[in-house]
């Protein structure tokens, strides 16, 4: 625990002293003598630290994801132990009323980077929407302002490709996607122990500059996993000791810039980007509903001006004020149009300034994106908060925290007047916002080779309508719940039976659940029904089509059955809407790869590494195609390199052992192969080659054994049958064996590369028995064979 604040090192001058110090330095130090800052308003912020200057201030910005307010000490929680933050608390300013604008981390991030509600900056869901180009983020002001820009964020919902690097100079996401079976945002992640640590790396190599860094800690997201000692701490509350967790992670950064001599100049802004529910309304988790348990955030700001130390803004605010703010503080002017208004006159002791816009706005366009539900908004005014629903609700605030008692009947006036600036609002947002793709984009012939693949039409938005037209999430809740519990229980990898009947049950009661059959593809993708999968990943797309995973993943499970022009078909079309998805990239580079264009597949993965220069994979694919055109030397390197990146890249080693095979260094490519069959123990053709290796050193036995190994972790890799029966063959002990690997290998791959080695292992067994005639047969079918590949390559 930290034991110095920002404001508890100034020490007290006695006068006569300072006199004369300063009439000894002849009047050349008065400019370091602290001078009174005033916000835009006029309002006195007070004096910075000596020396310090508001050209001189820093900022670190630090959101928490699903953190609620009331869970801090400083929120007047007992509950868990926050000494970080609550120490922030008491040397800044905590805003107790703090909405967020929506219960989602993506769409909630773009109102505090751009002071804009979600209606005007576009994003209104975590996963396939953007923050365009348009939209001018803080990161994008202050880097023009000079400031070394870096940001490290904890999850790949928040990944570069959404858009809200804008601005960053230093953008730390670098999620490996390529071992994803199957695409779900809030599954990749990284702990707040990792971003602290890349965070506090940069900032240490910029230190001596002026710099904004963002640092986003994810972990108390479900399922809320941290620590020892933080899980014992809290048996039975994951969630709270995740907070725990959280805590000692953001003291960490609050310590670095104490013990770097950076806390006199630097702003310090905590925020949660929402709450959630935990049982609160029947919701355990959020997204769903917009009452206080996920939209009721803490806000804490501690800034190096005298006059705001130690305070508590009880009138409600919004995330929006977060970017117009920091400007203030730091005199630097704010965009005209931003939604946001300055807090800085608060946090120095002011009143809010009459006739100054301060509703909250927020907005849940989960249930209808993903269930086809209706939308909800919400609007605080003060005291009330209306729920803009098909049954809408109004709540008294200060009589009523918990949104129990839904005075909307009687209190008809505020209630009606509320609503009425509700949708005026809306209307007015929306009017202004980016056009999203549509249908009409794509040309007719396209469309329909979609259409016939199952991708049905083309990233057309789940259109908004009266919210009376659609069902209210309030009597969904329980089917919610349902999707919730079926979430979770399909994280065990063994539990896919039970989960694809929960889903199921959500179908019976209400078909139009597009998550349902987006999930029930998902389990059974992973259970390698990948038919079955696309069929579901289609149901889900006929009801949505702009669903972006629910494409991509179907586009995944063409690939596994060997449907290449179908994958391409979703994967290229994806990225005409999202050209900055690296993964999808490298996916089409694969494709390529496979057929040997070697043109086009090293254009995808140039694209890749040119979105993503951290994405090891592609490097290791560019590799393999220089090894293909001869280039070793530089294969090599590119291999290396990839392994510098990410150290248990798959096929980095495989590779290397195909190097340490061309050059007849064997040793060294045996090495390589052990190493990537530790490092992944399904990677079969590793086994196959060593296989191969052994058989040429004369080590049948060993051969036979990882040849067996081989096709035990791939029950449909033909080629390692075939091998495996010539083996059996070899050893002369093992014709049944034999016999039946060499059937089995001919079942799965009638015509491959490697087909007439089966007929003649068959030819060998029926002759070893005295089967003559049979074994001459099956001879006459492998030469047959090898003379129509041969054909069929010339």
């Amino acid at each position: 625990m930290r034991t110095s604040g920002v404001h508890q090192r100034r020490r007290a001058i006695p006068a006569g002293l300072l006199i004369v110090a300063l009439l000894g330095a002849g009047g050349a130090a008065w400019w370091m003598w602290p001078r009174s800052q005033v916000a835009a308003g006029g309002t006195a912020l007070g004096e910075l630290p000596r020396g310090v200057s508001r050209s001189d201030l820093n900022v670190v910005l630090l959101t928490l994801d699903t953190l609620r307010a009331d869970h801090l000490g400083a929120y007047g929680s007992a509950d868990v132990r926050t000494p970080n933050l609550d120490e922030l608390a008491r040397e800044g300013v905590v805003f107790e009323q703090t909405m967020t604008s929506a219960p989602l981390t993506l769409p909630a991030h773009g109102s505090i980077m751009t002071g804009q509600f979600p209606p005007k900056h576009g994003v209104r869901d975590n996963g396939g929407f953007f923050l365009g180009p348009e939209q001018v983020t803080l990161a994008e002001i202050l880097s023009s302002q000079g400031f070394q820009t870096g940001a490290t964020v904890g999850a790949f919902v928040l990944d570069s490709k959404w858009g809200l690097d804008q601005g960053f100079a230093a953008y730390q996401d670098d999620f490996d996607l390529t071992d994803v079976k199957a695409m779900s945002l809030a599954s990749v992640k990284r702990p707040g122990n990792e971003v602290v640590d890349l965070a506090l790396k940069w900032m240490d190599g910029i230190a001596d500059q002026r710099f904004f860094s963002w640092l986003h800690l994810y972990d108390p997201h479900a399922p809320y996993e941290s620590p020892e000692p933080y899980r014992r701490q809290y048996p039975g509350h994951p969630y709270r000791s995740a907070i725990a967790f959280t805590d000692a992670q953001v003291g960490r950064v609050l310590s670095f810039l104490e013990d770097r001599g950076l806390a006199d100049r630097t702003i310090v802004i905590v925020a949660g980007d929402h709450g959630e529910g935990l049982g609160e309304h029947g919701e355990e988790t959020h997204g769903f509903f917009v009452y206080e348990s996920s939209m009721h955030v803490p806000l804490i700001v501690r800034a190096p001006f005298s006059n705001t130390a130690g305070r508590r803004i009880a009138q409600p605010v919004r995330t929006v004020d977060i970017m117009p703010t920091v400007l203030d503080l730091l005199r630097i002017p704010a965009p005209a149009d931003l939604a946001g208004v300055s807090l800085a006159s608060l946090m120095a002791g002011a009143s809010a300034e009459a006739g100054v816009p301060m509703d909250g706005y927020g907005e849940a366009m989960y249930p209808l994106h993903h269930y086809g539900w209706s939308e909800l908004t919400a609007m605080r005014s003060d005291r009330y908060k209306l729920i803009d629903a098909p049954r809408p609700e109004l709540y008294d605030l200060e009589r009523d925290p918990k949104e129990l008692d839904n005075i909307f009947e009687e209190h008809r006036s505020v209630a009606d007047a509320m609503l009425q600036a509700l949708r005026q609002q809306k209307r007015a947002m929306t009017g202004t916002a980016a056009p999203a793709p549509r249908n009409e984009d794509v040309d007719p012939e396209t469309r329909a080779r979609l259409a016939a693949l199952g991708y049905v039409g083309s990233f057309v938005a789940t259109a908004e309508g009266p919210v009376s037209d659609r069902a209210d999430p309030k009597d969904k809740i329980g089917l919610f719940n349902l999707m919730t519990t079926a979430r979770d229980v399909a994280k065990d990898g063994d539990s896919g039976t039970e989960a694809i009947a929960m889903l199921r049950r959500v179908l019976d009661e209400d078909p139009a659940v597009i998550d349902a059959w987006f999930m029930l593809g998902n389990e059974y993708f992973k259970a390698g029904d990948f038919p079955e999968a696309v069929s579901q990943f289609a149901r889900a797309l006929e009801l949505k089509p702009d669903y972006d995973l629910a494409i991509i993943n179907m586009a995944n499970a063409y690939r596994r059955m060997g449907q290449d022009e179908a994958a391409l078909a979703g994967y290229e079309h994806y990225v005409t809407v999202d050209p900055k998805n690296a993964f999808v990239r490298y996916q089409i580079g694969e494709i390529y790869l496979d057929r040997e264009d070697y043109v086009h597949a090293e254009a995808e993965f140039s694209q890749a590494l040119a979105i993503d220069p951290k994405l090891a994979s592609a490097m290791v694919a560019t590799a393999v195609i220089a090894f293909e055109r001869g280039q070793t030397t530089q294969a090599g390197q590119l291999l290396m390199n990839a392994l510098a990146l990410k150290a248990d890249v798959r096929l980095a080693h495989f590779n290397l052992a195909l190097l340490a095979e061309a050059r007849g260094d064997d040793r060294t490519a045996e090495a390589e192969y052990r190493t990537e069959l530790d490092q992944h123990p399904t990677a079969y053709k590793a086994a196959f080659n060593l296989g191969r290796l052994k058989a040429r050193q004369g080590q049948g036995l060993d051969a036979s054994e990882l040849y067996k190994r081989s096709v035990d972790i791939n029950p449909e890799f033909a080629e390692g049958y075939f091998y495996l029966a010539k083996a059996r063959l070899d050893e002369g002990r093992a014709l049944d064996e034999a016999e039946s690997y060499a059937r089995k290998g001919l079942s799965l791959a009638p015509e491959s590369e490697t087909s007439p080695l089966g007929h003649f292992v068959l030819s060998g067994v029926l002759m070893s028995r005295g089967q003559e005639a049979e074994a001459e047969r099956e001879l006459a079918k492998g030469l047959a064979l090898e003379a129509l590949l041969a054909k069929r390559v010339r």
